[in-house]
C-alpha cells in the first residue's frame, strides 16, 4: 500500500510497527527518476519486499547526494554522474558507496505543439533562450533568430536543485544550477512539459522519460550541435549523434546500508538491477547492455558482509 506523509512516500506491506522500524529503507534523490523508482519498489513490496518499509524523497539530484554523504540515506538517485566535490564530501564523511549506472536519457527540448515550423535550434541560440544572462534582453523568439515569430517567448525551467537542471545548463549556457530569474520553474518534469503543452509563446527541457505519456503533445525540437539538426531519440543517443545532452542515470548504494539492514538493502539493490532493464524501457528511458548490470551486481555482491 501506499502511505503519503508530507510529500514523502511510503511503501509497505501491513505489518507490525516494530517490524517497520527494523526493515525500514530510506531513498532520495533525482525526480527525473521518480516514476522508475516508484515502479519498481511497488512491484518489490508485492513480492521479495513483502514486510519492508520504503520511504523516498525525490527532490532532486542534490539533495539525494547531500542525504547519501551525510549518512541519512540508504540510496541516492542520480540523473548525473557524482561530480568530483561530492565525491570528496563522501570521502570527508567516510561513507563509501556502490554507484550503479540503470539507463540512458536524453534531455529534449520542448516547444508547443503550434512551433513545430521550428525544424531546428542551435546550442548558440538555446543558450540565447535559456541563459541567466539574457533576462530583459531575450524576451521574444525573433530576437533568438530573425526568421522565428515576432511573438512572445516563455522560458519555462526544472528547479535549480534538479540534476536535469544542472547538467542542462553546464552544457547550454556553462553556469550549471542557474536558471534565468524571469523562468517559470518547477521540480517535475510533467508538470514542465504540461506548462509548455498549454502555452503557445513557451520553451523548455525535460527528461526524455517524462515524454512517454502520450497524452501530453508537445514539439521535442531538434538540435544542431553543428552537423546537423539531430532529434532526441533512442537511436541518437545510442550513436552518440544525441551524446551532448544525453546521459547515464544511477543508482548510489551505501556500503553501511549494504552490511546493515538485515540485508533488505542489497536485496533491493540486487533486485532491480536483475530488472533495470525492463523498468527503463517502460518508463521511457534507453535500457543499458546486460554486461552493465552483470557488473552492477557483481559490485554489489563485493561490497556484502563475507
Amino acid at each position: 500500500m501506499y502511505l503519503m506523509i508530507r510529500g514523502v512516500c511510503v511503501i509497505a506491506l501491513l505489518f507490525s510497527f516494530g517490524q517497520a522500524l527494523a526493515a525500514q529503507i530510506k531513498i532520495s534523490g533525482s525526480d527525473t527518476m521518480e516514476s522508475l523508482a516508484q515502479n519498481a519498489l511497488s512491484q518489490y513490496a508485492r513480492g521479495p519486499g513483502k514486510g519492508v518499509a520504503v520511504t523516498t524523497d525525490f527532490r532532486g539530484t542534490s539533495q539525494g547526494f547531500k542525504d547519501l554523504c551525510e549518512g541519512r540515506v540508504a540510496m541516492a538517485l542520480a540523473s548525473t554522474i557524482m561530480d568530483s566535490e561530492t565525491v570528496a564530501r563522501c570521502q570527508k564523511a567516510g561513507v563509501a558507496y556502490v554507484e550503479l549506472p540503470i539507463a540512458f536519457d536524453a534531455i529534449a527540448v520542448i516547444a508547443h505543439p503550434s512551433r513545430v515550423l521550428i525544424s531546428e535550434l542551435s546550442l548558440a541560440e538555446l543558450r540565447l533562450i535559456f541563459s541567466p544572462e539574457s533576462v530583459g534582453k531575450v524576451t521574444r523568439w525573433s530576437q533568438v533568430r530573425a526568421t522565428l515569430p515576432d511573438a512572445p517567448l516563455t522560458v519555462i525551467s526544472l528547479d535549480p536543485k534538479s540534476g536535469t537542471n544542472a547538467f542542462f545548463g553546464n552544457v547550454v549556457h556553462g553556469m550549471r544550477g542557474f536558471v534565468r530569474p524571469d523562468a517559470k520553474t518547477d521540480k517535475d518534469h510533467l508538470e514542465v512539459a504540461k506548462m509548455v503543452a498549454n502555452d503557445p509563446s513557451a520553451i523548455g527541457f525535460v527528461s526524455l522519460g517524462a515524454l512517454s505519456d502520450s497524452r501530453i503533445a508537445v514539439w521535442k525540437v531538434p538540435v544542431n550541435f553543428g552537423r546537423g539538426a539531430i532529434s532526441p531519440t533512442r537511436e541518437a543517443v545510442l550513436n552518440e549523434s544525441y551524446s551532448k545532452l544525453a546521459r547515464v542515470l544511477y543508482i548510489y548504494v551505501s556500503k553501511s546500508a549494504i552490511k546493515e539492514k538485515n540485508g533488505h538493502v542489497l536485496d533491493l539493490a540486487m533486485w532491480i538491477m536483475e530488472r533495470a532493464g525492463k523498468l527503463a524501457a517502460y518508463e521511457g528511458f534507453i535500457p543499458l547492455i546486460d554486461i552493465n548490470y552483470s557488473d552492477g551486481m557483481r559490485a554489489l555482491r563485493e561490497a556484502a558482509p563475507r
